[in-house]
């Protein structure tokens, strides 16, 4: 936050004082498109000079960084593309996750988890890629376009929960902000072609869906709103917390089936599936994230729809915050509306402050545990 100090006001004063106060301002795979089915601003006075109180800013970066990362020599350009990335064992390695500035991972049918990606930094920067293949591609749940909203991004997915009258159908409330999207299957499809199905994967049909960032980019047909819900500057080291060796998270399974270790030489945690390395495919290596954030959320099966998972992203909770080795807790609070942010606080009531880089954000169940253990032995295990 922007701060009035101590000296300006002294000078400040001496001025006004000396000459007289006047108004200022201030200032890899062959990619062949093949048709998919459904897959589912007052005026100085004699009175003494009180600072104002300023309009707290939410999600500050300054304005030569990149909007969703905070990272430098990035870009500051703002159309970021979100895609439904699945993560089924059979459609591993993805292609493009380690490219994402945000990836919120959520429970989908079942025990399974899929990815809802915002693309931004690598689309824009001046050395990005000529190809920018991610996938595969997959279905949108309603609570998928509820996180859509906190982005105003180009949406991209394939297809959805189509059935009238039921509490998760694609098509309902959850789908009336967004302003355009990418779908390339079942009802109201869109922009199709610029999903293909990517040949001689070996994987089954629904794994192969793909598309390239640039090509989707290229076909914004409006200005998305500016979203900064994150704050990354000033950077806060959070020195006094405790170091971590890593975090267990269950979702709908046992604590060590998502994994993040801490590698302190890369300042970075490393992902693990059921103990093994994740791997983007797009590096050949295990995926590194810079920051953490354990959501807790109700989450539920809905009666009659075959496992579909219930997700409240709106209300408040607790939450556990992963940056630079360090482990925080603290909330997170969203208020009922479409394109509002979730707002992330420590305990003592402050905005964290993320480290400028990438952030895997976890929905994940608040009747689930969650175990971080330290460097120094010590283990917290957490059912929220």
């Amino acid at each position: 936050m922007r701060k009035i100090t101590i000296i300006a006001i002294v000078i400040a004063l001496a001025v006004c004082l000396g000459v007289g106060c006047s108004k200022t301002e201030e200032p890899e795979a062959t990619a062949t498109p093949v048709a998919l089915t459904n897959t589912g601003d007052e005026t100085p006075t004699a009175e003494p000079v009180v600072e104002p109180e300023e309009e707290e800013e939410q999600g500050y970066i300054p304005d030569e960084y990149s909007p969703t990362t905070g990272l430098e020599n990035t870009t500051t350009e703002y159309k970021p593309v979100i895609v439904q990335i699945e993560n089924e064992p059979p459609a591993r390695p993805q292609r493009g996750i380690q490219w994402a500035d945000i990836v919120y991972e959520t429970l989908i049918e079942g025990i399974d988890t899929r990815f809802t990606c915002i693309f931004n930094d690598i689309i824009y920067e001046v050395d990005s890629p000529e190809e920018l293949e991610v996938g595969p591609v997959r279905s949108s749940r309603y609570y998928h376009q509820w996180i859509q909203g906190e982005w105003d991004a180009l949406y991209v997915h394939v297809g959805g929960a189509e059935t009238p009258d039921v509490e998760s159908y694609i098509w309902g409330p959850s789908a009336d902000h967004i302003k355009q999207r990418i779908n390339a299957a079942g009802k109201n499809p869109s922009n199709a072609n610029l999903i293909y199905r990517r040949q001689g994967t070996g994987k089954a049909l629904e794994h192969t869906a793909y598309t390239d960032l640039h090509a989707d980019s290229e076909i914004y047909d409006y200005t998305p709103t500016m979203r900064q819900p994150f704050q990354y500057y000033p950077e806060e080291m959070y020195d006094d917390a405790k170091d971590v060796e890593k975090v267990e998270l269950a979702f709908w399974r046992s604590p060590g089936w998502v994994e993040y270790r801490y590698d302190e030489a890369k300042d970075k945690f490393i992902r693990y599936m059921s103990g093994d390395e994740f791997i983007a495919e797009e590096t050949g290596e295990a995926l590194e994230v810079q920051n953490v954030i354990v959501q807790y959320c109700s989450v539920s099966d809905f009666a009659n729809e075959g496992g579909r998972k219930q997700i409240n992203v709106f209300g408040e909770g607790p939450a556990e915050f992963y940056i630079r080795g360090k482990h925080l807790k603290g909330t997170w609070s969203r208020v009922d509306d479409a394109s509002a942010p979730t707002i992330y606080k420590l305990e003592s009531g402050e905005e964290v402050t993320l480290a400028p880089g990438n952030t895997w954000i976890e929905i994940h169940p608040n009747n689930k545990q969650v175990v971080t253990t330290y460097t120094d032995g010590t283990v917290d295990e957490v059912n929220a």
